[in-house]
């Protein structure tokens, strides 16, 4: 049963317009709890010519509509919701994503963050935090990139700028794992290729109780100093000419490693110096391509920590020592 909004559905030849000879526009369903949200979600929609089939209040049991006519995607603005309400949103989206066979996306907060990733797998649905207008617009665009989608309204360049933003997002996923993705031997020649120089300040040795295995590592403070010398670009120039939010993570991720320290994933996000959305896709990124690991924490299940996979924390020290034996001093 949904909950206080009324559940107002279009007939499945009215939509926002229509490219000729093009299929149906993909059906959405909207679930807010204010009319603002409502709003925003609905001139999204708009935006990409999807049909919006019904939009509701916050479900009151997790059991999906049955009454619905076909649907594509699902669409949640769970800001402000409370812990558990939130749970319920997301157990009841699944299950209407489950028996529409739709796409899930979920708008939420900042402060949601934590507890969302904790209990949302990677894919099952696409994470929006604080998202603008046109991050909910590139999410369903995405999200509907299996249908047909609608650019009722757009004139030629706008369709064509988000098909592009849509491509662009699986272009850089894809590129990030392809290079990621080095295998060990060429990480091995880079180990072999230069002679060792004298040892500096911020680098020390870890022997792990055997001499012959001994490695040349940074210390965490001097990572830190470089993610804060990165950080301080932002004051001299455009902070957006440097997003590089993949490093930016690695970095702050071996920094935890070595400190022995957990990260969570809100924490990750600061780190990533990108806007929360869009550090979240890298998070999928990287943990698809086996460089990250999600650490589920077990004094409480609404909270994920984000560590190094071994295989990364290898490429980042394979890294280090090679940048060390050609004497350098930067990370």
């Amino acid at each position: 049963m949904l909950g206080s909004s009324s559940l107002a559905s279009e007939s499945p030849d009215q939509g926002f317009g229509s490219l000729q000879g093009a299929s149906r526009a993909a059906g959405l369903l909207i679930v807010a709890n204010d009319p603002s949200s409502a709003k925003t979600a609905s001139d999204a929609a708009e935006m990409i010519g999807a049909r919006i089939v019904a939009s509701t209040g916050y479900p009151e049991d997790t059991a999906p509509p049955r009454d619905l006519p076909a649907l594509d995607m699902v669409l949640i603005e769970a800001a402000g919701a409370e812990p558990e309400t939130l749970d319920r949103l997301l157990q009841w989206g699944r299950a209407v994503s489950d028996f529409y066979d739709a796409r899930l996306v979920l708008s939420f907060s900042a402060a949601q963050l934590d507890q969302v990733v904790a209990q949302a797998s990677a894919g099952e649905v696409q994470l929006l935090c604080d998202p603008s207008l046109p991050e909910r617009v590139a999410a369903l665009a995405i999200a509907g990139r299996q249908e047909t989608i609608q650019y009722g309204g757009a004139n030629e360049s706008e369709s064509e700028r988000l098909r592009r933003l849509s491509d662009e997002v699986a272009r850089i996923a894809d590129a990030l794992a392809r290079l990621s993705l080095a295998d060990a031997s060429r990480r091995q020649g880079a180990r072999d290729s230069y002679d060792p120089a004298p040892p500096h300040d911020g680098y020390r040795f870890e022997t792990g109780g055997q001499q012959e295995t001994e490695d040349l590592l940074p210390q965490p403070a001097a990572i830190r100093s470089v993610i804060r010398a990165r950080r301080l670009r932002g004051q001299f120039f455009d902070a957006e000419l440097f997003a590089d939010p993949a490093w930016d993570m690695l970095l702050d991720l071996m920094a935890a490693r070595l400190e022995k320290v957990s990260v969570s994933v809100s924490s990750l996000c600061i780190a990533a110096a990108v806007p929360p959305t869009t550090a979240l896709r890298w998070i999928t990124t990287m943990t698809e391509a086996g460089l990250f690991q999600r650490e589920d924490d077990p004094n409480d299940r609404r909270r994920a920590y984000v560590a190094l996979t071994d295989r990364a924390f290898d490429g980042m020290r394979s890294y280090a020592m090679a940048v060390r034996r050609m004497g350098l001093h930067i990370l």
